[in-house]
């Protein structure tokens, strides 16, 4: 390789200009600096020295996991109002009767009409001539990451407001519901707690919703703090291998226990303390209504704003957390 020395930075930039088209974007960056800046020339000789790697590393969001807290009610579209729905009742009850007697004990059934309203929230994205030429020269596909953001976006928002509401159109969600039956723990389950002490304070929460419902409920599932679900994963029963969670799963002659944790059960009790959940999760005792299944982007036919940007606009519909039988769930506050 044939070794050239320049006696100043300008004829080195005079030499590559008249060089292969290879260089020309290097020469092109540089034309614009001043040479005889030295903060200049660093901050542009700098990166030419580095590799610059084809894509972009993501920062990682926690799960927008809902659905496996409650049943996600899909039905209707994307522009109902909302739903009617209704409760019913029978009353009377048999008497002892005389069949010469004309005072017939009768029964009858009654019904409650019950409305659900729905509201829009909207979030899309948009791109110009410059976001994608830049985005080819990275190696990524822009649009296809704008769009991946606003679904992501969507999800964590519908995830919010299923669990905690979003204190605008809905004031409350899952883990805040004032309606379920709510008691204080009888302890805290910690580190040190003892074992069996821990699984009598999920016991009784699990025993209270078939309590409180006259046995027309059963708990198949209970919502723990993560923090809590991990101490009682790593705790051991007495003499025993097996966990204190691996018990409630398996030692129950209700059936199939279900455990789920999540980070917003950390705060949700009374005073900021922690909350344990116990319910039957079937649509009949509660639901989340998503009307048209979630998200949706208009972006068969991008809506062009000017010479060189376009925009897709993204829908949702939301009818919010609905607790309909609020004695089958059962809040422990303060476990």
């Amino acid at each position: 390789m044939t070794k050239i020395f320049f006696d100043s930075v300008a004829a080195a930039v005079a030499h590559l200009a008249a060089q292969d088209v290879s260089v020309a974007s290097f020469v092109d960056g540089i034309q614009g600096i001043d040479l005889n800046d030295a903060q200049q020339v660093n901050a542009f000789l700098a990166p030419q020295l580095l590799r610059v790697e084809q894509g972009i590393y993501m920062i990682k969001y926690p799960a927008a996991d809902y659905a496996e807290f409650m049943p996600v009610d899909t039905q209707g579209t994307l522009w109902s109002a909302g739903s009617l729905y209704y409760s019913g009742d029978i009353a009377g009850k048999p008497e002892w009767f005389d069949v010469a007697a004309d005072d017939m004990p009768y029964a009858d059934a009654s019904r409650t009409q019950f409305l659900q309203e729905n509201w829009m929230a909207a979030i899309g994205y948009k791109w110009n001539r410059l976001d994608l030429e830049r985005g080819q020269q990275l190696g990524i596909n822009v649009i296809a990451d704008k769009s991946d953001a606003a679904s992501k976006s969507a999800e964590r928002f519908i995830h919010k407001v299923a669990l905690r509401g979003d204190g605008a159109k809905f004031a409350t969600g899952f883990v805040n519901n004032p309606l379920a039956t709510t008691v204080t723990a009888a302890g805290q389950i910690t580190a040190n707690s003892d074992a069996d002490e821990d699984i009598a304070i999920i016991e009784d929460a699990i025993n209270s919703v078939e309590q409180n419902t006259n046995e027309t409920y059963q708990a198949d599932t209970v919502a723990l703090p993560s923090t809590t679900f991990n101490i009682l994963r790593k705790k051991r029963l007495a003499g025993t291998t097996m966990s204190a969670l691996q018990y409630l799963r398996e030692s129950t002659d209700r059936g199939p226990l279900t455990i789920k944790k999540t980070r917003h059960l950390e705060t949700a009790g009374a005073g900021g303390t922690k909350r344990i959940a116990a319910y039957a999760n079937t649509p009949e005792v509660h639901r989340f209504h998503l009307p048209g299944g979630g998200h949706q982007l208009f972006n068969t036919q991008p809506y062009q704003k000017g010479p060189f940007s376009w925009e897709v606009p993204g829908l949702m519909s939301i009818g919010g957390y609905e607790n309909r039988i609020p004695k089958a769930i059962t809040f422990v506050d303060g476990a």
